[in-house]
């Protein structure tokens, strides 16, 4: 079985339409009544000075000329200032479309770091067969594309994906290794040598036997969790070794 994970499939997300400010409409839609107004004037103005030279009063054509010439500055304006709100508004849209995409990247990384790590569980487990172990992928897969709630936590960044490794893993009865989130792990004890933990368990489950046998889980750490243990019923990370908490469980 591999435990390398690299299955496609059709999640994607969709890029957001150009956001729509109801007050840049309003805007767009006055600046283009104005400029209809103005070339309104300009065109009464025009008629007139054509008018008042057929008539050959030259002052009044002096007259309307100059104002023709105004409001045709005022109609550039106008132009002009509507291309510009344009421009920010598909500035905007552009750099929202970017973001989206990121963020679509991120979570489709961060997706791919969580079936790893679980399939490399699944992988590692010795009381999960060939059979039992396809079905166990299938399941995975599932859960890391139509699970909600899955879905939601691995779009925020913030939220640890070894918790969501040690929740799949554990609602599908396998026990976790979440030390196959660091890309350079290769099931191998990779935090021994210089800097390794002295007091690093020689089991990383425990206890053995009894009614709770293999509750606790030793997280061997990465490049950004520290090494410690973890309640698998809880999910919850340990202060202190399991054998030293309070009868329990405190």
């Amino acid at each position: 079985m591999l435990c390398s994970m690299n299955k496609p499939h059709s999640d994607s997300t969709p890029l957001p339409a150009a956001p729509a400010s109801a007050d840049a409409e309003q805007a767009a839609r006055m600046l283009d009544r104005l400029a209809e107004m103005a070339m309104e004037r300009a065109e009464a103005m025009h008629a007139a000075s054509l008018a008042a030279i057929k008539a050959g009063d030259a002052a009044a054509a002096k007259d309307l000329e100059i104002s023709l010439d105004r409001i045709a500055r005022g109609i550039r304006r106008t132009l002009a200032l509507k291309l510009h709100l344009a421009q920010k508004r598909q500035e905007m849209a552009q750099k929202a479309a970017a973001h989206a995409r990121d963020r679509a990247e991120e979570k489709e990384k961060r997706r791919r770091q969580v079936a790893r790590a679980v399939s490399c569980s699944i992988d590692g487990d010795d009381s999960v067969d060939a059979e039992k172990g396809e079905a166990l992928l299938a399941d995975l897969w599932e859960r890391l594309i139509e699970d909600e709630d899955i879905d939601a936590a691995l779009a925020l960044a913030e939220h640890p994906l070894e918790e969501i490794v040690i929740h799949l893993c554990r609602d599908m009865g396998i026990h976790p290794d979440p030390a196959w989130l660091n890309p350079d792990y290769s099931g191998t004890n990779w935090s021994d040598g210089p800097g390794a933990e002295d007091d690093e368990p020689e089991s990383k489950w425990w206890p053995e036997t009894g009614p709770e046998a293999a509750r606790y889980f030793y997280f061997k750490g990465s490049r950004k969790t520290p090494p410690g243990w973890i309640d698998l019923f809880t999910e919850e990370r340990l202060d202190r070794p399991p054998w030293e908490l309070k009868p329990g469980g405190g």
